[in-house]
């Protein structure tokens, strides 16, 4: 993790990882085809999210074999020490600004919200409000200080119309929890 608490690319795979594998175990290369699938599609190709191998998850001790089956076709599950790695990444600050590895990290958080106690989830989602409203200051400063006229301001004014619109969504995904629990 970076100093502000918040996770270098090699652990947002890893949050992956151990996410798919606390809901179900999987076949070494289903794993692998659900991780590269996943973050292609939220970030696109990136070389930074070539990440660690399933192996050295093995080899710390946050998975293990679940069957007798060898190389590709064997089938992982999640340790204990997994489980707590996992629990640790999902705690995990998200960076701004928001960007293509900010919404990889924030689509984690939302994919494997589940598998914490609805009072870590508030938690969670208080935290990704105030990143969005940090968001929100730092485009509103940007418009105010730039003297942003006519197509700036108009592109700045969409930025926070949705930056507005992700904070009332996540404000009433914890008013949801809070109520259910």
């Amino acid at each position: 993790m970076y100093r502000d608490k918040t996770l270098i690319p090699t652990e947002a795979l890893r949050l992956l990882a151990l996410g798919l594998l606390a809901d179900a175990p999987k076949r070494y290369r289903d794993l692998a085809g659900e991780i590269r699938h996943f973050t292609s599609h939220v970030t696109g190709p990136s070389l930074d999210l070539l990440g660690p191998s399933i192996e050295l998850l093995r080899y710390e001790g946050m998975t293990e074999p679940a069957d007798e089956a060898e190389g590709a076709d064997l089938l992982l599950r999640i340790t204990d020490a997994g489980r707590r790695e996992l629990a640790t990444l999902l705690r995990a600050n998200v960076r701004a600004p928001v960007d293509g590895f900010a919404k990889l990290v924030i689509a984690l958080k939302f994919r494997f919200l589940h598998l914490v106690p609805a009072p870590a989830q508030a938690e969670m989602i208080d935290g990704l409000i105030e990143l969005y409203q940090a968001e929100q200051a730092r485009l509103l400063e940007l418009r105010s200080a730039s003297g942003a006229r006519d197509h700036l301001a108009a592109w700045l004014d969409h930025d926070l119309a949705q930056t507005d619109e992700r904070i009332a969504w996540l404000d009433a995904r914890r008013r949801a929890l809070t109520q259910a629990a």
